[in-house]
């Protein structure tokens, strides 16, 4: 049993790997439930649980959504809910460094639930997992009526201040908490560090495979989406206060309607830009009563901090690899149409004649100027990796670099392939050379009712590379700090990214742990792919 603010959490007791007892506490709701006139509203703090003693022994139901690969409806409105783990032995050396784990799935699916931190609670850390609200229920925007969107980042908001409240009764430090994501959880990590709140709620921060400038992040044109929304579930008026009457009614707006809704919004560029992602962050009003971001990104990564964040940011080296399946069905349509894969961050109009002209030398890059072939599949993976996320993400780094000089940065590439590569696999894709987007996941964290201590001792190596590296940075704000043997496990110490001090210097040298069966410290990694974008994006600098 744990006291925390608002009552009393009964929580359960688990096995690690090497046999140590570590306690969960499962379910544990950080918010009012969001339902009738809370629906699609900025969260409401829990003053106190429904009863004085609250059974935390079972994860609760995931946030709305449908799964990926079945398509089935999963999940409830009252979804706002945390998981704490921590390790069951008393810590002989103070509070223990607090984890805040923020899921992936484009705003749209993913769940903390069945994300088992074994790995690293075994390294003395506590590790807190949450769900937020997704897709309508967490980004739809209609200023009009006080729903300023990003409902979904002011609950993850939320649950770091439940993380700073109650963290020291499980013998957590509420003045050493890094905040990590993957994908969409990254990019969320990523807005967090440029809000108001970070360094109060959280010190350092970790991003995997997504930063929050990537083209997939923020939504173009919310106040056109909620009314094609509404006019698609049956409601034609153009009143806000009608709309808003019908949207917060479960009996005229079930969770099939949603859900079976989102797609046909989408503008006829975003399907064909294969950016599925309906709801997701905005821009707030600058009249927003509860702000979370009121300005471009572009304009935050710009803005001098000479506030110290520790920071982690890294890539897949064959990210793409999950967008191939699709693509490859597609490809007399891509071979008709190369421009659809101009990111959105080039400032150019699908119908401006020199977006055919940057469509060509992408194909003369990449494809060495000829029709993309099935023969070409590790060609279109390149590419579609660059287009999703290895481009942004190094600009972002080097914006970080640039302006934010006080934070120490640490900048990777995951090369790793091995036997939990469960998303290659199941695509049968694993004669692709690179790792996925998501496989390190499977290797970070721990599936329920499988023994890890099976697994392959390379798996079992980079299983236990990945936990010492990220808790060593929650720990010191190093993950290679002299203190640790991990220098010795990997061969060469993690070098951190020179920051630039000259405004006429405009690149940098990235230096770069590869993360392999072998790891190594490299250099501008990709460095033929980015300077093709970079001159890209200097030939059409952004508005």
């Amino acid at each position: 049993k744990v006291q925390v603010r608002q009552g009393v959490v009964v929580g359960r007791e688990g096995r690690l790997p090497n046999g140590e007892p570590y306690h969960s506490f499962l379910g544990v709701p950080y918010a009012v439930p969001p339902l009738g006139e809370l629906r699609f509203r900025s969260p409401v703090p829990l003053e106190s649980f429904d009863t004085p003693i609250l059974d935390c022994t079972r994860e609760k139901s995931p946030c709305h959504q449908k799964e990926p690969m079945t398509d089935n409806i999963l999940g409830s409105e009252d979804c706002l809910h945390l998981n704490v783990y921590a390790p069951a032995k008393s810590s002989t050396t103070g509070p223990l460094p607090v984890m805040v784990w923020i899921h992936g799935g484009g705003f749209l699916f993913g769940s903390s639930n069945g994300t088992l931190p074994l790995s690293l609670i075994s390294e003395d850390v506590i590790v807190v997992t949450l769900n937020y609200r997704l897709g309508a229920w967490g980004f739809l925007c209609l200023p009009e009526e006080g729903i300023w969107g990003n409902a979904g980042l002011k609950d993850q908001r939320l649950a770091l201040q439940w993380v700073h409240d109650n963290i020291s009764q499980f013998n957590g430090d509420p003045n050493n908490v890094t905040l990590f994501g993957e994908s969409a959880g990254a990019a969320s990590v990523h807005l967090h560090t440029l809000a108001s709140h970070a360094h109060k709620l959280f010190h350092k921060a970790i991003m995997q495979s997504g930063s929050a400038n990537m083209s997939w992040v923020f939504q173009i044109n919310p106040a056109r989406r909620v009314r094609r929304f509404c006019e698609l579930l049956g409601c034609k008026s153009s009143d806000t206060r009608v709309m808003l009457n019908f949207l917060q009614s479960h009996e005229k707006v079930t969770p099939m309607d949603v859900l079976n809704n989102l797609l046909p919004v989408l503008s006829s560029d975003e399907r064909r830009r294969g950016l599925p992602f309906t709801f997701h962050p905005v821009v707030e009003d600058s009249n927003s009563t509860d702000t979370f971001i009121d300005t471009p990104v572009l304009e935050l990564l710009q803005c001098k901090d000479t506030r110290a964040m520790p920071t982690i940011m890294g890539y897949n080296s064959a990210e793409g690899v999950l967008m191939l399946i699709n693509a490859v069905r597609k490809i007399d349509e891509i071979n008709n149409d190369l421009a659809r894969f101009v990111p959105r961050n080039v400032p150019l109009a699908t119908d401006h004649a020199e977006i055919q002209y940057v469509a060509q030398k992408m194909r003369d890059f990449y494809f060495n100027g000829h029709n993309i072939t099935h023969e070409q599949l590790d060609r279109m993976t390149n590419l579609l990796t660059d287009y999703h996320f290895m481009v942004d993400l190094q600009l972002a780094v080097e914006y970080q670099a640039k302006y934010k000089t006080r934070s120490p940065l640490y900048f990777y590439r995951y090369d790793y392939t091995g036997g939990r590569d469960l998303f290659k696999r199941h695509m049968q894709l694993e004669f692709i050379p690179g790792a996925c987007h998501a496989d390190e996941l499977h290797y970070l964290f721990q599936t329920p009712g499988i023994d890890s201590t099976k697994f392959a001792e390379k798996d079992r190596r980079n299983i236990k590379r990945l936990s010492v590296m990220w808790t060593n940075f929650a720990r010191h704000g190093n993950p290679t700090p002299a203190e640790s043997n991990i220098s010795k496990d990997l061969g060469c110490v993690w070098q951190p990214i020179n920051s630039i001090n000259s405004e006429e210097q405009e690149d940098l040298s990235l230096n770069c742990l590869i993360i392999d069966e072998e790891c190594r410290m490299a250099h501008d990694p990709d460095k033929d792919r980015m300077d093709f974008w970079k001159g890209i994006y200097r030939s059409y600098p952004a508005l």
